[in-house]
């Protein structure tokens, strides 16, 4: 993760919140006050910026609801969050490292100095300005605050200069803040180290094998560890996963938290993933306790020959799993649903192997990419794709021998169509209808392909000509 040093000591945020499409200039720094006020007019202007004329695009209404000259947001639910420069300019995503792997936008600012800059906060629907801030940061990027909720972090940071005997020692500041501007919770890290921002949580390396929670805006730190021989244990900011070797999990979902048993090794028995109350350290839930699904392998003593396990997904009392098919069979996956007050296991599953992909340095093997109303899956297989219901584990299609192997991207905003790419497509992908296979369109422009914003019903995506959203198709 990046390292930021600011050069003036003592700065702090400075911020201005008012109405509509205008701003005031924020406080002088080292204070922080709202002014004006933070209720959008009745009837806010729509955004009306440049008209989309490329390729249609299934799964989008055929006009869109509206449009900005290129820019990236951050998407919070009801609004979308835009960075302004000084000079006026939109910021765009991308450029950063360790951005989430689901395509949406990580970082939209990131400096070695504090500069000054405009937040719009833009409704979804019309893209009308519901209100702005005004900061003083070197830092904007998305985060979630407590239960997944969307939000943003806005960092700042202050060095304090050796006196001659004394250490230099930099202190950040961060402040998360809700999709109606609102500040959620502020923290303070001291020193140099790096850390990321989760779940209202400051997320840093306490050692080899554990990872330190300390809640933001006060409370107990929490401590979640891999254990085994040689265990190593971290956290990847681009699937928000728990990364114990083998065994992969979300570090924290709604109130709870995962960790990870045999990290590592394989000395006495496969990683296991345990799931436990955050604030309590409680168990809830373990894939020790239940039982693999058809199609995993075990060893003479019922015990799986494969240490590969991942969560893929925990929603609704039920959480969803990936296991590794056998000891030699490393790019083979069995998905299955459990129950998780009862451990049983719901429905059948679904068995696919990926290719090898030398390029793939994060652990995306045994994931897949999901319809918003998570009716459908697909995973990128050795044929191609793969579709399937994470409800019942059944197969919907998988593509053929012969087929032009397509690497599934996302779903649009309804569901109804799956988006990918083949080999021999020149930065374009296919549409094919997500129930039946059948290709949509096969030239679409790749930076074309919609994202589903968290608000149901609309997509969007940014090109060279601008920042477009779309409703979803009737």
């Amino acid at each position: 993760m990046n390292k930021y040093t600011v050069m003036a000591a003592g700065l702090v945020l400075s911020l201005g919140l008012v109405a509509g499409c205008g701003s005031s200039d924020g406080p002088e720094a080292g204070k922080q006050e709202e002014k004006g006020s933070s209720e959008a007019p009745e009837k806010a202007p729509k955004a009306e910026g440049p008209v989309y004329r490329g390729t249609a695009i299934p799964g989008l209404a055929a006009k869109q609801a509206w449009s900005l000259p290129a820019a990236d947001p951050i998407d919070l639910g009801d609004t979308f969050l835009f960075v302004k420069s000084a000079s006026g300019d939109y910021a765009q995503g991308g450029q950063f490292e360790k951005e989430p792997l689901d395509g949406t936008t990580g970082t939209l600012h990131s400096s070695s100095e504090p500069e000054p800059l405009e937040l719009e906060f833009r409704d979804v629907k019309t893209g009308a300005v519901r209100k702005t801030l005004k900061v003083t940061a070197e830092h904007v990027a998305a985060t979630t605050w407590r239960d997944g909720v969307p939000a943003f972090e806005v960092r700042t940071s202050a060095t304090t200069e050796s006196d001659g005997l004394s250490a230099e020692a930099t202190t950040v500041t961060v402040t998360v803040y809700g999709s109606d501007g609102a500040e959620l919770g502020k923290a303070e890290h001291k020193g140099d180290t790096p850390f990321h921002v989760h779940e209202g949580h400051l997320i840093e390396q306490a050692d080899q094998a554990t990872l330190q929670l300390t809640p933001i805006g006060g409370g107990q730190p929490r401590k979640v560890t891999c254990g085994g021989n040689q265990a190593s244990c971290s956290f990847d900011p681009r699937n928000k996963d728990i990364d114990g070797g083998q065994g992969h999990a979300p570090l924290i979902t709604g109130t709870y938290t995962f960790h990870v048993e045999n990290g590592s090794t394989y000395e006495t028995a496969p990683e296991e993933l345990v799931m436990s109350d955050l604030s309590t350290g409680r168990k809830v839930w373990s894939t020790a306790d239940v039982t693999p699904p058809k199609g995993v392998e075990l060893d003479d003593d019922g015990v799986r020959t494969s240490g590969s396990i991942r969560v893929l997904d925990v929603r609704d009392g039920r959480i969803l799993t990936a296991w590794g098919a056998g000891a030699f069979a490393t790019d083979t996956w069995v998905t299955a649903t459990y129950e998780l007050a009862s451990g049983k296991q719901i429905g059948g599953s679904t068995k696919y192997s990926y290719a090898d992909f030398p390029g793939d340095t994060i652990n995306t093997e045994g994931s897949s990419v999901f319809s918003p109303d998570r009716r459908f899956a697909a995973a990128a297989t050795e044929r191609g794709s793969t579709v399937w219901q994470p409800a019942d584990g059944k197969e919907v299609w998988a593509q053929k021998e012969g087929e032009k192997a397509m690497t599934p991207l996302r779903f649009s905003p309804n569901g109804g169509v799956l988006y990918g790419t083949t080999e021999d497509g020149d930065e374009t992908a296919l549409a094919v209808d997500a129930a039946t296979k059948k290709v949509l369109a096969k030239d679409l422009p790749e930076d074309s392909v919609p994202l589903s914003a968290k608000q149901p019903g609309y997509g969007y995506f940014s090109t060279d000509a601008g920042f477009f959203v779309f409703p979803a198709a009737g």
